[in-house]
């Protein structure tokens, strides 16, 4: 006599399973970017007790105003990241939990993630700006500082144009996901 069969548990909905990966990926990416800015902490921490900003001055390089202000709130900034990651962990948690606030925060991340990803794209410039601003004049005027600045501007453009495709990609990711996340069979899933 053979054992009697027990029932199937019931198929997840394609909503649930959807909810399950997002959520668990989001999961990983939440304690991915946690232990990353614990790194950088500890990287400030050590830098700080190296004076960068000073070592360039010292060697009469100039040093570019968004640098020195990069510098002088290095800490500020990584614990700020890592305030938003541990943020982010805790509403992937919710969203794996099915609870409202959870979906709702989720959706505020995506659509944030995506504005700072076309609001950071002026920085590129900015940053092909304070790279050639710390060259000296006299090289920059001389035959290997002309191919230099040919190089840097080939590097901005390069930069500028995978940059917009990469915040468009994401963009469209992210819209497609919010858009997921707004439909009334996964709404129903949350409390």
């Amino acid at each position: 006599m053979s054992p009697p069969q027990l029932p199937a548990p019931p198929a997840a909905s394609a909503a649930a399973s959807f909810i399950a990966v997002t959520a668990k990926l989001s999961l990983v990416m939440a304690v991915m970017a946690i232990a990353w800015n614990l790194l950088q902490l500890l990287l400030v921490g050590l830098m700080g007790r190296f004076d960068v900003v000073g070592v360039l001055q010292n060697e009469g390089l100039p040093v570019p105003p968004a640098f020195i202000w990069l510098d002088q709130h290095a800490v500020s900034l990584s614990l700020l990241c890592l305030l938003l990651s541990i943020i982010f962990l805790a509403v992937s948690w919710a969203l794996l939990k099915h609870r409202e606030w959870g979906r709702i925060g989720f959706i505020v991340f995506l659509v944030l993630v995506a504005l700072a990803n076309f609001a950071f794209l002026p920085l590129i410039h900015t940053m092909f700006d304070s790279m050639q601003a710390m060259v000296p004049a006299e090289f920059l005027n001389s035959p290997q500082g002309l191919e230099m600045r040919l190089q840097l501007r080939m590097g901005l453009w390069t930069s500028l144009i995978t940059g917009t495709a990469a915040a468009l990609a994401l963009a469209g990711l992210h819209a497609w996901l919010v858009v997921k996340l707004c439909r009334p069979d996964v709404r129903a899933l949350f409390r």
